[in-house]
């Protein structure tokens, strides 16, 4: 315990502790996406950003250069890049010994990280902005439709997947862009709960429908 009458040392000035800069990093982005949700790109202005977090736009100049640069974290951070990641998350072992548990995990892990309400927010945007053409959102979707199709290589070479169904890319596309709909189409910021509910079961429904229909 400090002495009665000490004080504690003054603040060092210059670049926060790095956690401290990743917290403020972090709120900086979530703010800019709700902004960017409300009022698209054109219509957010970095002083908005910065004073939605309280803080000045020297402070979001030490993290951003420029607007564009918080636009393009902002995609970076939301974007549709989740599917991948969960693909990786998933127990590789479930992959291997039980492909029909495999899929169900994975939409399921996919439609709770697309129903939270920050990539709800990040749908809102994509629509209020047409970011559906942008290169990195393709890029994104492209590494996951590849991603999985390495485990779908894996279920041919043991004889899990029907013959003559098309390739492992098709495979993939095949489970993965019908739950990507229910997403464009049902879980942006202003849904009900009622409508993500739908979304989720049109998801999961697609799931069995996909193991009944391609795996062995």
């Amino acid at each position: 315990m400090a002495e009665q009458g000490t004080t504690s040392p003054p603040r060092r000035r210059g670049r926060p502790p790095k956690g401290e800069a990743g917290d403020t990093k972090a709120a900086l982005e979530r703010a800019a996406l709700g902004l960017f949700a409300k009022h698209g790109y054109a219509g957010t202005s970095i002083r908005a950003i910065a004073r939605g977090v309280g803080l000045s736009e020297s402070v979001l100049y030490a993290h951003f250069p420029s607007k564009r640069a918080v636009f393009e974290a902002v995609l970076s951070r939301y974007g549709p890049h989740g599917a991948a990641a969960v693909i990786d998350g998933l127990d590789p072992a479930l992959a291997a010994d039980d492909p029909a548990g495999f899929v169900r995990a994975l939409v399921s892990a996919v439609m709770e990280l697309w129903d939270t309400s920050d990539a709800r927010l990040f749908m809102s945007l994509m629509a209020r902005d047409g970011l559906t053409h942008d290169p990195s959102i393709v890029t994104d979707i492209d590494a996951s439709v590849h991603r999985l199709a390495e485990v779908i290589d894996g279920w041919r070479a043991a004889g899990q997947v029907r013959d003559g169904l098309g390739d492992s890319d098709d495979l993939a596309w095949a489970l993965l862009a019908p739950v990507g709909q229910t997403r464009v189409v049902y879980l942006h910021g202003d849904a009900a709960p009622e409508r993500r509910r739908v979304a989720v079961e049109r998801a999961l429904r697609h799931a069995e429908f996909f193991v009944r229909t391609v795996l062995r």
